[in-house]
Protein backbone atom coordinates (compact mmCIF):
# COMPACT_ATOMS: atom_id res chain seq x y z
CA UNK A 1 0.00 0.00 0.00
CA UNK A 2 1.49 3.45 -0.80
CA UNK A 3 0.29 5.66 1.78
CA UNK A 4 2.29 8.43 0.26
CA UNK A 5 0.18 8.30 -3.05
CA UNK A 6 -3.23 7.84 -0.66
CA UNK A 7 -2.41 10.71 0.87
CA UNK A 8 -1.31 12.88 -1.63
CA UNK A 9 -4.56 11.92 -3.41
CA UNK A 10 -6.74 12.99 -0.66
CA UNK A 11 -4.86 16.17 0.08
CA UNK A 12 -5.46 16.85 -3.42
CA UNK A 13 -9.35 16.12 -3.06
CA UNK A 14 -9.40 18.14 -0.17
CA UNK A 15 -6.90 20.71 -1.01
CA UNK A 16 -7.89 21.47 -4.65
CA UNK A 17 -6.16 24.78 -4.98
CA UNK A 18 -2.64 23.50 -4.16
CA UNK A 19 -3.25 20.42 -6.72
CA UNK A 20 0.12 21.26 -8.39
CA UNK A 21 2.05 22.07 -5.73
CA UNK A 22 0.91 18.89 -4.05
CA UNK A 23 1.97 17.21 -6.80
CA UNK A 24 5.13 18.88 -6.79
CA UNK A 25 6.48 18.66 -3.67
CA UNK A 26 8.80 15.91 -3.14
CA UNK A 27 10.99 16.66 -0.29
CA UNK A 28 11.35 14.12 2.60
CA UNK A 29 9.11 15.90 5.37
CA UNK A 30 6.12 16.44 3.22
CA UNK A 31 6.16 12.65 1.62
CA UNK A 32 5.99 11.79 5.55
CA UNK A 33 3.09 14.41 5.99
CA UNK A 34 1.17 12.62 2.96
CA UNK A 35 1.90 9.56 4.54
CA UNK A 36 0.49 10.69 8.14
CA UNK A 37 -2.55 12.14 6.35
CA UNK A 38 -3.13 8.74 4.89
CA UNK A 39 -2.93 7.42 8.11
CA UNK A 40 -5.46 9.17 9.53
CA UNK A 41 -8.19 9.00 6.81
CA UNK A 42 -8.22 5.71 6.46
CA UNK A 43 -8.71 5.09 10.41
CA UNK A 44 -11.38 7.83 10.07
CA UNK A 45 -13.31 6.32 7.33
CA UNK A 46 -12.58 2.56 9.24
CA UNK A 47 -14.48 4.30 11.81
CA UNK A 48 -17.44 5.31 9.96
CA UNK A 49 -17.87 2.56 8.21
CA UNK A 50 -17.51 0.06 11.98
CA UNK A 51 -20.67 2.21 12.48
CA UNK A 52 -19.09 1.38 15.92
CA UNK A 53 -17.33 4.45 16.37
CA UNK A 54 -16.65 6.73 19.72
CA UNK A 55 -17.78 10.12 18.43
CA UNK A 56 -14.80 11.50 20.70
CA UNK A 57 -12.34 9.26 18.24
CA UNK A 58 -13.89 10.16 15.24
CA UNK A 59 -13.96 13.92 16.31
CA UNK A 60 -10.35 13.53 16.95
CA UNK A 61 -9.59 12.35 13.45
CA UNK A 62 -11.64 15.06 11.91
CA UNK A 63 -9.26 17.62 13.83
CA UNK A 64 -5.95 15.73 12.35
CA UNK A 65 -7.49 15.60 9.00
CA UNK A 66 -8.26 19.58 9.07
CA UNK A 67 -4.60 20.33 11.34
CA UNK A 68 -2.55 18.51 8.54
CA UNK A 69 -4.84 20.01 5.44
CA UNK A 70 -4.26 23.72 7.45
CA UNK A 71 -0.37 22.77 7.73
CA UNK A 72 -0.09 21.39 3.78
CA UNK A 73 -2.20 25.00 3.31
CA UNK A 74 -0.06 27.44 5.20
CA UNK A 75 3.40 25.66 4.21
CA UNK A 76 2.67 25.34 0.19
CA UNK A 77 1.15 29.25 -0.16
CA UNK A 78 4.56 30.37 1.88
CA UNK A 79 6.97 32.45 -0.45
CA UNK A 80 9.99 30.07 0.76
CA UNK A 81 8.58 27.22 0.81
CA UNK A 82 11.70 25.68 -0.65
CA UNK A 83 13.64 26.37 2.61
CA UNK A 84 11.17 25.11 4.96
CA UNK A 85 11.13 21.54 3.45
CA UNK A 86 14.80 21.40 3.32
Amino acid sequence: MDLERIGRSRLKMRLPVLRAMIEAQRSPAFRALCEEYALAAMARDDLIVALRHDHVDLDGLNAVLAEIERDVDRLLRTSNVRQIWK
